[in-house]
């Protein structure tokens, strides 16, 4: 990481902004992260980051919300609504622009209606719960009353960091738990993929069903790849975006939906993965059939497209999917789902946690730890066949003695 490239320090509006508050520096993408360091008045630092294409313009981003932060709020109390317009603009500056609209969607539709006319320095961790108890009795599933909780905190987040609330209430109400419902469905058996694997050649849908259960990788990152991001001379992909259709909102803050590219989520969703040759194999096929109708594979073309040659959307893809599942008898599950599978299917393979936490973009073997180990018995069958092997072979008959006697059994 480079040295701080700026320094400032001022007290404005209850933020201490202090000498090592703003740097930035090159990851090895390429790309350049501009990091903003404030203390809030209760002493804990809060970082934001904005990474960028060149130094200058990470700089600059951060400058902008330094810039931002300081602006002094007018003395009189504000009520929640009356902070949404200075809150959205803030996270102009440090979330992408549909998790921006979606700050704006459910603030709206389901937290301003109800406690927007509260000042936030009054706002209490009992309104807080009588807000999501009032949105779960109105039918609203569990995950959703916990993001506009999430959405909510967020908004007093920001309220303490300008200075409109001494603490955020939202930190003293948890989660509601998990009712069990989710649209997650159980990853497909081998004998299941094996089959869609074999029904999908020479139909519409076969390149994107190859890519998707031989690379694991997310909708949005197969949406988002190009010609140009294969390497057929080293057989290997580049993984380095992802496309989605989201919902967004334009400089007057009206919502709207559209397509968006962007980074991956997380840094390590950035990645190189080889190309096995049955992947090899549908994308020369594909730019074979290509070149026939007369259809472009110019780098900068994306790979899945529709039927008349046009940009694959999510709704095309969607409909595509559900018509192949249908007529080939498959199990229905949901388009992510084959992720799920094909991380699975690697893990039972025997490939090692660490690589397939990195092959499938995660953050931390953690995660694909807390996702995927309850669904590959291999996992714990491992630990168990180790442990005994290493406790009950050769050389243990002698200290037989010692197990049983003298073991606290709560252990």
């Amino acid at each position: 990481m480079e040295p701080p490239v700026g320094y400032f320090g001022f007290r404005k509006g209850g933020i201490a902004m202090h000498g090592d508050g703003l740097s930035v520096w090159q990851l090895p993408s390429g790309k350049w992260t501009g990091q903003l360091t404030i203390r809030q008045i209760d002493g804990s630092r809060r970082k934001f980051q904005r990474r960028r294409d060149t130094r200058a313009d990470a700089l600059e981003a951060v400058k902008e919300l330094q810039q931002q932060l300081s602006k002094p709020e007018a003395e009189r109390p504000k009520k929640l609504g009356e902070l949404l317009p200075g809150f959205l603009s803030f996270k102009r500056s440090t979330v992408r622009p549909n998790t921006v609209a979606d700050y704006k969607h459910q603030l709206e539709l389901w937290v301003l209606p109800r406690i927007g006319e509260i000042q936030a320095s009054a706002l209490r961790p009992r309104d807080v719960l009588q807000l999501m108890t009032e949105l779960r009795e109105s039918g609203l599933s569990v995950a959703t009353v916990n993001t506009v909780r999430m959405r909510l905190s967020s908004l007093m987040t920001y309220a303490v960091m300008v200075d409109q609330a001494l603490r955020n209430p939202c930190s003293s109400v948890g989660s509601f738990r998990s009712d069990g419902n989710s649209l997650v469905q159980a990853p497909w058996s081998l004998e299941e993929v094996s089959r869609a694997l074999n029904a999908c050649r020479g139909t519409q849908i076969e390149l994107f069903m190859i890519l998707a259960t031989l690379l694991g990788s997310r909708r949005g990152e197969l949406l988002a790849l190009r010609w140009g991001d294969i390497d057929f001379q080293n057989a290997e992909i580049q993984i380095d975006k992802t496309r989605s259709y989201r919902r967004l909102m334009d400089e007057d803050g009206n919502l709207y939906h559209g397509h968006i590219e962007s980074d991956p989520k997380t840094f390590s969703g950035f990645r190189r993965l080889p190309l096995a040759p049955p992947i090899l194999v549908a994308l020369m096929s594909e730019r074979s059939r290509r070149e026939q109708l007369g259809h472009s594979v110019e780098t900068g073309d994306y790979l899945l497209r529709g039927s008349k040659g046009k940009r694959l959307s999510n709704t095309s893809l969607d409909r595509s999917w559900n018509k192949f599942c249908d007529d080939h008898a498959l199990r229905r599950i949901r388009i992510h789902d084959i992720r799920h599978t094909a991380i699975v299917q690697a893990l039972e393979a025997g490939a090692r946690l660490e690589e397939a936490s990195q092959g499938a973009g995660h953050s931390s073997t953690d995660v694909t730890k807390r996702i995927y180990a309850r669904y590959v018995p291999a996992l714990a069958h491992g630990f168990a066949s180790s442990l005994s092997e290493r406790l009950t072979g050769e050389g243990m008959a002698t200290q037989g003695a010692f197990l049983g006697g003298g073991v606290n059994a709560d252990n």
